[in-house]
């Protein structure tokens, strides 16, 4: 394995929308339904809205083998609170998973973070995503709270936030 992170240009966001397509649903297969998941692949990956995100400043990182995308980290600055960053995404294809790239992706997602002068990193993960909470916890996050926030269509997202210091 080669792996490297980049940067990704407006141009390649349809990578990671490629990527999404096939970790979406093993990830999220047993937490929501088929339905849930089809409405918030278009809310969160179609093109038009990432390219509105990667606009207002949103960085757009992908994971590489060699030349395949096998990942990506989003993160941008919280809506929340001013000293922190807020990692949006974080994802990696199934065979890529326990070989230790997904904590690389959170150390940089830290390092990018800490070099744009935010003092915390925060996340939302699905409350019922153990494999993903305990991947975040083996990486100093803790959970500072729990939110139930309604995202349309009668669709909830049932997150923990959990957060680092950097």
């Amino acid at each position: 394995m080669d792996i490297r992170i980049r940067i990704l240009d407006k141009p390649e966001l349809a990578l990671v929308r490629r990527v999404a397509d096939v970790v979406w649903p093993v990830t999220f297969r047993e937490i929501l339904s088929p339905e849930q998941i089809a409405y918030m692949m278009e809310m969160m990956y179609a093109p038009a809205v990432m390219e509105r995100e990667y606009d207002d400043g949103i960085s757009f990182y992908g994971v590489f083998d060699g030349e395949k995308p096998v990942g990506y980290l989003i993160w941008g600055r919280s809506d929340s609170a001013p000293d922190t960053a807020k990692l949006h995404k974080c994802y990696l294809l199934p065979e890529y998973q326990g070989k230790g790239i997904g904590s690389m992706m959170l150390n940089e997602a830290k390092a990018y973070a800490k070099e744009a002068g935010f003092a915390k990193l925060r996340l939302h993960v699905n409350r019922n995503n153990a494999k993903a909470i305990k991947a975040y916890a083996r990486n100093g996050f803790q959970t500072v709270a729990t939110v139930d926030k309604p995202i349309g269509n009668g669709f909830f997202m049932n997150d923990y936030v959990m957060e680092v210091e950097i």
